[in-house]
Order: structure tokens, then C-alpha cells, then sequence
């Protein structure tokens, strides 16, 4: 517990020190004015990270519509790279506007689902079978994490989906209809009804449906139909078989797992120095010709790094980078050097790095990175330091 709370003070404690700092154009240059006058000469060493793999902490994945990831992913693909992996969709409905006093005066005779595909991931000329289950009890989108299940209860019905963009629609079967009759026409309709769970069964490909254009359709008289909005989102991951490729580390979007990096910065030869900049570089490998024809794959363009506390369960979101046409990833900040500073001096509680994809991305998208020494582009922490010694 110590720990914990020791490093959330120095978290604030660096932030304030990133707030003073950003606004110096060269941040090379930050604390040289506080090194005594007998310090030695500025250099700059290359480190090299000492671990680089699977960190467990689930992607979000949970999300409505006006804040956190914006469709759901279901499905089951083998990726070449990233190994044999299945998305468990979950989709959630609020009543709409245009319900009628007529049609809340008569039983529902027709329900339907109405899906906006607007991505994939695998296979696109072999067809996703899927099965849709009730959902079992109400459940919260917000921060919810892609290792999150939720209980599913009732098979509903089984659908086939061509894993190509456009709408799709899903009948509802009479019996659920005649079961959730009430329900569709009640007022509290959002606290009776908990929604879908998509699983598929058989294919080849991850497919997402966007919250825009998606619904439930019900109707009680002919010609008067209820659209009820898709209201939120979670995609839950599980893994079948680890990475197909083990001369990369792969770091996938929406997975129950991000990437951990780690450099040996704690009691090394820097001794007592003054750390004026690091910068975490990392090069990506180019694995589109491991794909097979007509496999659907874009690799997210920005990555995130956090760094974690030894209590696994603080982290701090340090720096977000694009990835360059040349496929290096840069991470520069001055709270970056301020947390690997910290960690030299051994006080800083910090365990290791992650990285991860920002919310906005809502994929499967695959990165590779190179994995080695410096010299053949591997992981490195590029450190530029005045020795107090």
C-alpha cells in the first residue's frame, strides 16, 4: 500500500514537472542550468529494452455513443501474426423517440435487428456465422475493458453475416417477441431490457457494427415500425493460440492484453546524473506479405505508452505517437524523462511500460514490432544525461 500511494504522489509530482517543462523548445536542455559546474560532459546512451511482451490489461473497448470505443466486435479470425483470436460483441438499445400510443396499445408482431457493418478483419469471401444471445442483467460500457464477459442467457437465433461493409439485417424469432412483448412497449423499456450478445460459431474475420445506422426495429401495427438506437458497446477478447509469429511482438487492438516494455534503468552504470531527455524509439516490421489474398488488415497508425506502478494496477498515460512512413515509433516528452529519472534514482515505484491503442481506433488492427538489440532495430531508450559523479 505504501508503494501505491508513493508513486501516485510522485505521478502528481511529474506532472507538474511536464507543466513547467512543455513549454521549453528544446527539452534537451531542461535541468542543465541546475548542473553543478563540476558535472561531466553531456552524453547520450542507447538502451536496450530487457523485456518486451504480453502485459495483462485488457484494451477498452467499452463505449456509447458519446464517449469511448464506437462499434462492437464479434467474430473469430486466425491471423497470421497475432495468432487464433475470437470478439464476443455486446449491443445495447434505448427507446425511441417515435413510439406511438398505438403502438404501445397492441402486441408486437414483428422485431428485427438492423446493422451498420462498417469494418472487418480476415477472411472476406467466407461467411460469419453467429449466434445472439439475451443478455442476463444490466451492465455498465464506461472504462469496461475487452477481458470483460458478460452473462449471456438465452440463445435467441443464429444468423449468417458476409463480413463486408453495408447494412444487414437479423430477424427476431416470434417466440422472443412473444416473450419480450411487454418490455419493447413498456416506458422503462432501458431498465427491462439488457440487450445482445454476438458469438460467433464458425468463419474466418472479425467484424464490427458501428453505433450510426444500427437499431432494433419493432412493430405492433402494420405500417407503424419503432426504431430503437443502438445506445452502447463492449467487445470482449479471447485468445485461441498465442502469436502465430514469434520473431515479432505483436501489440493488437482491442485485445485483453497490451505490451510491456521494460529497459534496465534502476542501479545502472548512470549512477548520480541529470537526465535531460529520453526518448523511446521502436521499429515496426512489415508483415503484409504474411497475408493471404482477400484478408482484410490495416494496422492502427497511433500508439500510446504508460508507465505502471509495482502495484499493477496505477498507471500514468505518458505520451501518444504516430508512426512514421518510414515505420519508426518515437516517444518524446518531458515527463517521459522525468519517470526514467526517477526510476535511475530507484524511488519512483515504476514497473515497466505499456503500450497501447488509443480508444479512438475500436479495431483488431494488428502493429509488429521488431524485436532485438539496437543495431537491428529492436526496442531502445535513447537517454541524453549529465553524470553528477
Amino acid at each position: 500500500m505504501t508503494n501505491y500511494f508513493l508513486f501516485r504522489h510522485r505521478l502528481v509530482v511529474l506532472l507538474l514537472s511536464f507543466v513547467i517543462f512543455s513549454g521549453c523548445d528544446d527539452p534537451s536542455q531542461v535541468g542543465l542550468d541546475l548542473v553543478d559546474s563540476q558535472a561531466g560532459e553531456t552524453e547520450v546512451a542507447t538502451i536496450p529494452s530487457s523485456f518486451i511482451g504480453p502485459s495483462d490489461f485488457g484494451d477498452l473497448s467499452g463505449g456509447t455513443t458519446t464517449a469511448g470505443s464506437f462499434r462492437a466486435l464479434f467474430g473469430k479470425v486466425v491471423d497470421p501474426v497475432a495468432g487464433s483470436f475470437s470478439m464476443t460483441g455486446y449491443v445495447d438499445f434505448v427507446n425511441s423517440t417515435n413510439v406511438t400510443s398505438a403502438f404501445r396499445a397492441a402486441p408486437v408482431t414483428f422485431a428485427d435487428l438492423e446493422f451498420n457493418i462498417d469494418y472487418a478483419h480476415g477472411d472476406t469471401l467466407t461467411a460469419v456465422s453467429v449466434d445472439l444471445f439475451d443478455i442476463g442483467s444490466d451492465w455498465v460500457p464506461n472504462n469496461a475493458r475487452s477481458d470483460t464477459f458478460l452473462v449471456a442467457q438465452t440463445l435467441v437465433t443464429r444468423a449468417t453475416v458476409n463480413p463486408k461493409k453495408g447494412k444487414i439485417r437479423i430477424p427476431l424469432p416470434s417466440a422472443w417477441i412473444t416473450s419480450h412483448d411487454s418490455a419493447l412497449r413498456s416506458a422503462n423499456f432501458v431498465d427491462e431490457f439488457h440487450g445482445f450478445a454476438l458469438r460467433a460459431t464458425a468463419g474466418n474475420a472479425i467484424i464490427g457494427v458501428h453505433f450510426s445506422g444500427s437499431s432494433m426495429r419493432a412493430s405492433s401495427v402494420p405500417g407503424d415500425t419503432v426504431s430503437f438506437s443502438m445506445s452502447k458497446v463492449l467487445s470482449a477478447s479471447s485468445f485461441v493460440n498465442g502469436s502465430e509469429n514469434q520473431a515479432v511482438a505483436s501489440l493488437r487492438d482491442g485485445a485483453a492484453e497490451t505490451l510491456a516494455l521494460r529497459f534496465p534503468t534502476e542501479n545502472t552504470d548512470f549512477g548520480q546524473a541529470a537526465f535531460h531527455r529520453v526518448i523511446v524509439r521502436l521499429n515496426v516490421e512489415n508483415v503484409n506479405s504474411l497475408y493471404p489474398a482477400n484478408f482484410a488488415h490495416k494496422a492502427p497508425t497511433r500508439v500510446g505508452l504508460r508507465a505502471v506502478a509495482i502495484d499493477n494496477s496505477t498507471r500514468l498515460d505518458l505520451v501518444v505517437a504516430d508512426i512514421s512512413p518510414e515505420g519508426t515509433l518515437t516517444f518524446d516528452s518531458s515527463i517521459l524523462a522525468n519517470v526514467v529519472q526517477s526510476s535511475n534514482l530507484g524511488n519512483s515505484g515504476l514497473d515497466r511500460f505499456e503500450l497501447y491503442f488509443p480508444v479512438e481506433s475500436s479495431t483488431v488492427g494488428i502493429v509488429a514490432f521488431k524485436k532485438g538489440l539496437p543495431a537491428t532495430f529492436g526496442p531502445r531508450a535513447v537517454i541524453t544525461y549529465t553524470s553528477l559523479n
